[in-house]
């Protein structure tokens, strides 16, 4: 059996830099005074944290809450979910799925041809044409632990109702991982046979939507040669039956100028939100041609910033 050689994937450690919360959780039942269980305290999302202590009242099972004090920054960590930071990685094409119509052939390949088609991923409810994503990342997790708790008033009569509180947070600095799937971002399946059509073509349309992909990839970076190429049958290398599908491939400098562009992305990442904020300071990217997925995590004296081969191709013409 033919071994698939190459990078397989292009891993990388983002540091992030800011200061407070950006991605709250909301409000969260905890402990108040007097014992009493109260609903107006506002938390951010934090690492395996639970507001329940672990006891019950045997006669009503009810489980007690935990004080608002009662939270260690160190074991449970703020972070950022990995949703929010898709949303804002992709904010210029956040709501574009919405939009998409399977029923305009034109519609469709614009959505393909573009960040979202070729790397955030899509589902158009009303076909389920999809195209899943070929980038993973990782929670951003804050390693400083600098939360506080803050007690709020609203102006107007002083009652029980008037007071809130939330966990808030002074500088942050996160740590998050991420990768690049070099399988799924090279090859666009345009195919029902496995469940992973990208979009519906009729016979003759397959070479346009490569040409659109292809302009598209190419006004990523000019001095590229992006190509991508349509055939009716791409096999996975290692099938035993060779069965393939219908589907467009890209070539070397077509993936090298995703991934670029990518990267190019995470570094620029920043995200705003009413009084805090949080930017990418530093992305550390290594080429991984071995097969020890996110090698970067274990040991960074193991890792390649440059390409040393070319990207693993795992599909071909039959």
């Amino acid at each position: 059996m033919e071994k698939v050689t190459g990078i397989k994937s292009v891993d990388f450690k983002i540091t992030a830099l800011g200061h407070g919360v950006v991605n709250w959780n909301g409000p969260t039942s905890l402990t108040g005074d007097g014992g009493k269980t109260v609903d107006n305290h506002t938390l951010p999302k934090l690492r395996g944290y639970t507001n329940l202590t672990g006891k019950v009242k045997e006669e009503t099972g009810y489980k007690y809450r935990k004080e608002a004090t009662d939270i260690d920054f160190k074991k449970t960590p703020l972070y950022i979910s990995q949703n929010c930071i898709r949303h804002h990685l992709f904010r210029d094409q956040a709501f574009d799925v919405h939009y998409a119509n399977k029923s305009k052939i034109e519609n469709l390949t614009s959505m393909l041809a573009s960040m979202t088609g070729l790397v955030r991923g899509y589902v158009v409810p009303s076909s389920q044409n999809k195209r899943t994503s070929p980038l993973l990342i990782e929670d951003f997790v804050d390693q400083l632990g600098n939360g506080n708790f803050e007690q709020f008033g609203q102006a107007g009569e002083r009652d029980s109702s008037s007071f809130f509180s939330k966990t808030t947070f002074g500088d942050t600095e996160y740590i998050a991982y991420g990768s690049i799937s070099i399988e799924q971002l090279q090859f666009i399946s345009l195919d029902k046979k496995f469940d992973r059509e990208a979009m519906g073509i009729k016979v003759g349309q397959g070479e346009n939507v490569a040409q659109a992909v292809q302009d598209f990839i190419q006004s990523l970076n000019p001095n590229l040669k992006p190509v991508a190429t349509f055939h009716e049958n791409y096999v996975r290398r290692g099938t035993i039956f060779e069965e393939g599908e219908v589907g467009i491939l890209l070539n070397q400098d077509a993936i090298q100028a995703l991934v670029d562009c990518t990267i190019g992305l995470i570094s620029e990442l920043s995200i705003r939100q009413a009084k805090s904020y949080m930017y990418v300071d530093e992305v550390l990217v290594d080429y991984n041609d071995s097969n020890k997925m996110m090698r970067i995590k274990r040991d960074e004296n193991s890792i390649s910033t440059t390409p040393e081969s070319e990207f693993a191709t795992y599909f071909y013409q039959k």
